[in-house]
């Protein structure tokens, strides 16, 4: 009896780690689209114009609703072409270092979704040490750190690509309009419109779109980012990439609107975000 117990939770065990190891191997999975495929690709069209959507896991789209496959699916019987340069967990930072494959794909339209990572990381210092550590920063994450890599990344796509450019304001961090979390997603989205501004570069307003329908909507979100975000966060990447749950019912379960978990976007919320990059590359 005894020796069948062990062999039994050895299976499991064996089970458990496999089921991880796919789930993870997936979820950093590059897209199709992604850079190095891009220039892979001898097939690529020359006579469509590229636009590289840039940023972390909110832009990869492997555990939040890609919004550049929305995009994509709009906009490629009109003469465009998409280029997915979203890697998970990415903060500004992270974007200048690997700026070259992306400026390789010779952008005529460059979009910047990025600093959720940033937002977060500055929030507590056990999320700071855990970006320190996992994303190799050389300076602890804060709004100077961030404003100075913005900086970069619009300064080095201006000075070596002849692209229009666009940045976003961030989705917020949870539908608490009132947590800190929140208000620090708002404050970084300041310093994202001003560096835009500074440099004459487009912004699209992200941020202010989704506050508005989360008030409009009476939003009172019965999750807090308190009791453990993470927890959260993880449980519906498995619940996604493992069990197929939607992400719009993974943010139905979780009592959001336009969130799946604390950081990453729904059906709703992706197509707010290509709502406003159709706009800006049409107009």
């Amino acid at each position: 009896m005894i020796i069948r117990i062990i062999a039994l939770s050895g299976v499991l065990i064996i089970i458990l780690i496999v089921a991880i190891t796919y789930t993870l191997k997936k979820a950093q999975k590059l897209p199709l689209n992604s850079p190095v495929n891009f220039l892979e690709d001898s097939a690529q069209d020359n006579n469509q114009k590229t636009v590289v959507c840039v940023g972390n896991s909110i832009t990869h789209g492997q555990v939040s609703y890609n919004y550049v496959n929305i995009l994509s699916e709009r906009l490629s019987d009109n003469g465009y072409q998409f280029v997915n340069a979203g890697i998970n967990g990415n903060l500004a930072y992270n974007v200048v270092k690997r700026l070259g494959k992306i400026i390789e794909c010779d952008p005529d339209y460059v979009t910047l979704l990025i600093g959720t990572n940033d937002a977060n990381a500055s929030l507590s210092e056990k999320n700071s040490a855990r970006y320190m550590r996992d994303m190799a920063l050389p300076d602890k994450p804060n709004a100077e750190f961030f404003r100075k890599n913005v900086k970069e990344l619009i300064s080095q796509l201006k000075k070596r690509t002849n692209a229009k450019i666009a940045i976003l304001s961030l989705p917020p961090i949870g539908e608490d309009i009132n947590h800190i979390a929140y208000q620090r997603t708002k404050e970084y989205s300041g310093i994202i419109q001003a560096v835009a501004k500074k440099n004459t570069v487009d912004y699209l307003p992200l941020h202010e779109k989704i506050t508005e329908y989360i008030q409009a909507e009476g939003q009172h979100p019965r999750l807090s980012y308190d009791n453990g975000f993470r927890g959260i966060m993880i449980k519906g990447i498995f619940s996604h990439l493992l069990l197929g749950t939607s992400f719009d019912k993974i943010a139905s379960n979780n009592g959001f609107l336009i969130l799946t978990d604390f950081l990453h976007l729904n059906s709703r919320g992706a197509k707010m975000t290509a709502d406003l990059i159709e706009n800006w590359i049409l107009k």
